[in-house]
């Protein structure tokens, strides 16, 4: 950079008289623009300085004569820029911009925004996160990813676009929640407890089973043309894997096939008696379910094999973390109630393991 002198302009040459038989050689216009540095605040402005033509004078050629103008120029433009040029203070904004966002995970999200203009010129984007500056970025690059985010958490973000004079732009404000982190416990271990009887009322209020599966056979209660038969789904899920209270969680199961196509209720209760984890059924287990502690009920459309599921509520979530292992029973709306089904309003349906496996939904 030149040193910052006073401009010292040249002299005119218009009375210049060559002597006899000397052969003179004029400059031709040149020009050189330099941006003032002198300013304490603002926008400097650029400024050109101008040697005119025919200002300076070289006995052997133009080529020198510009030499002359070229060096002038070098020296005295700084200084020129300096007191003729201007610190202009730049108070508007950047324009907004739109911010949007993909790819949301349990820990990141890419926040996108478009292109802003300005005035005189945008030189980045600031990212702010929950009102506190997290990155910026140059003016070029109109994208971001952020991660080390926390599951099931809402995040508010906008970006500011900024220009040299630190002019703030701005955004929309965004609200992002990250996807809940799912841990998925499929029942450790579950029986379909089977009872037979003339009587529906003996069928149903049975001390125990006569039967259990461990293949998972059918399910719910109907009539042949001899008994009353009922069939009752008990599950342990083990949940030691669990050691905080979940935001929600859901069992959930589903049939491979309903052999009567009629619609049916699921009940689903916890257990009276807890059963360990790695303790075997014994076929009395088949009636401690316990009626004060109904979770919920979910209908079963005619013929359906999709996905059901049954929330639990908040003081069930508690039990997730207080025992080592959540026992449970999905049984019909006829065991529950007192009316004797016929032989086709109280449908069997089958469960597998291959499309029926019971398992526990939790979102944290």
């Amino acid at each position: 950079m030149e040193e910052n002198t006073t401009y010292k302009p040249f002299a005119y040459q218009e009375n210049y008289i060559p002597a006899e038989g000397e052969t003179v050689f004029y400059n031709t216009e040149q020009t050189l623009t330099k941006i003032k540095n002198d300013c304490a605040a603002g926008i400097p402005s650029s400024v050109t300085l101008t040697a005119q033509a025919n200002k300076f004078v070289s006995n052997e050629s133009v080529d020198k004569a510009n030499e002359q103008a070229e060096s002038w120029l070098k020296t005295n433009s700084q200084a020129y820029a300096n007191n003729s040029g201007t610190c202009f203070i730049d108070t508007i904004p950047p324009s907004s911009v739109i911010l949007s966002a993909s790819n949301i995970t349990l820990n990141s999200v890419v926040l996108s925004w478009t292109e802003a203009t300005d005035n005189i010129a945008v030189v980045g984007y600031d990212i702010f996160i929950d009102d506190t500056f997290l990155a910026s970025v140059s003016n070029t690059v109109f994208s971001h990813t952020i991660d080390e985010l926390l599951p099931s958490t809402a995040y508010s973000f906008y970006v500011k676009a900024k220009d040299a004079a630190g002019n703030p732009g701005s955004s929309n404000v965004l609200t992002v929640t990250t996807l809940p982190l799912k841990l998925t416990l499929k029942a450790a271990r579950s029986v379909i407890f089977e009872k037979k009887d003339s009587s529906w009322n003996l069928c149903k209020n049975a001390a125990s089973a006569e039967l259990q599966h461990t293949n998972n056979n059918v399910i719910g209660g109907g009539k042949n043309a001899q008994d009353f038969y009922l069939n009752r789904y008990r599950g342990v899920i083990d949940t030691s894997s669990i050691t905080t209270k979940p935001k929600t969680a859901k069992i959930k199961f589903k049939f491979a096939e309903n052999t009567v196509g009629n619609a049916l209720t699921f009940n689903l209760f916890g257990a009276n008696i807890q059963i360990p984890v790695n303790q075997n059924f014994q076929l009395a287990d088949w009636n401690d379910w316990d009626s004060s502690t109904f979770i919920n009920s979910v209908s079963v459309p005619v013929n359906s094999t999709a996905e059901n599921q049954i929330s639990l509520n908040s003081s069930q979530l508690d039990l997730l973390l207080s025992q080592a292992a959540f026992n449970f029973f999905l049984i019909s709306n006829g065991d529950k109630g007192n009316v004797e089904p016929s032989t086709n309003n109280r449908p069997t349906l089958s469960i597998t393991p291959a499309t029926g496996e019971v398992y526990l939904e939790c979102e944290f």
